[in-house]
């Protein structure tokens, strides 16, 4: 009986300088990462933060990273959400330097505009209908700061965005929406680090219009540290840069029931100020 040795392929996602080694013996896994992380897509490990294997095991997958886990056989692409975030807790981990904040961010004119939040409140979607309207993708789930410089880098793996259903629907509906991977060509992408100019926090809410409500300094500290990732990393020297930022760069609520209605209604304001 002829036995066959599955050939393991590896992939380099590099942020900052620094990369993730992707190690799989599974072709449709090496598409997903190779389809996903393409911009951020290396030749070689020269400073390594990570490494994530991604196996084929009996009845199923070995996915070893931040965690280590078996799954049960299922398409690959339900594991993208758990993927993606394991490579994101890697680089985390390596750079405690940064200040991470769950956040999608957007580029013009050398500045950058960040939509700050909880899932479900239409980050990707606001940062993805921006670039239809010119600006360009720095980061679709999360902000990496340099809080010393207050500028986000560049953190550019594939967006994705929820899709509208046609109709009303419930809070508990919103997390089970179908997603759609929105393909977007490298001049919609900014890969060098930009200044924050603006953050917005997007409050979704079924038939609302779009609005935008300047928030006073301490409101707007406060739901920024919400949304920090590695605040444990930096503690007190966190909360004094948010309290500085939050008074030095305008911060506003956005509310909103139609994703593009206020992507138009950002993209207006901007050009006005």
């Amino acid at each position: 009986m002829w036995l066959t040795t599955r050939v393991v392929e590896k992939l380099f996602i590099e942020f900052d300088g620094q990369q993730i080694e992707v190690l799989t013996d599974i072709p449709a896994a090496y598409d997903l990462f190779k389809q996903s992380y393409g911009p951020m897509l290396v030749s070689r490990l020269t400073s390594s933060a990570g490494r994530i294997e991604i196996l084929e095991a009996t009845g199923g997958y070995r996915i070893h990273g931040f965690h280590k886990m078996d799954f049960a056989w299922r398409p690959l692409n339900l594991f993208l959400d758990y993927l993606k975030h394991d490579v994101l807790l890697q680089f985390i981990r390596a750079r405690p330097d940064l200040l991470w904040v769950h956040a999608a961010a957007v580029e013009r004119g050398g500045s950058a505009l960040l939509m700050v939040g909880p899932s479900g409140q239409g980050k990707s979607t606001l940062a993805t209908r921006l670039c239809e309207a010119g600006w360009r993708l720095l980061s679709d789930d999360s902000a990496p700061i340099r809080m010393d410089v207050d500028e986000v880098l560049p953190f550019p793996h594939s967006a994705v965005r929820r899709k509208y259903p046609g109709r009303e629907f419930s809070e508990k509906e919103r997390g089970y929406l179908e997603k759609e991977e929105v393909p977007l060509p490298d001049t919609a992408l900014h890969l060098k680090p930009a200044p924050i100019r603006a953050i917005i926090f997007p409050l979704f809410r079924n038939d609302v219009a779009a609005e935008l409500e300047l928030l006073s300094p301490g409101t707007a500290a406060l739901d920024l540290l919400r949304s920090c990732s590695n605040f444990a990393d930096h503690k007190e020297a966190a909360v004094a840069r948010i309290v500085r930022l939050s008074a030095t760069i305008p911060m506003y609520r956005l509310s909103y029931g139609m994703g593009q209605a206020a992507a138009r209604l950002l993209d207006a304001f901007d050009r006005r100020n």
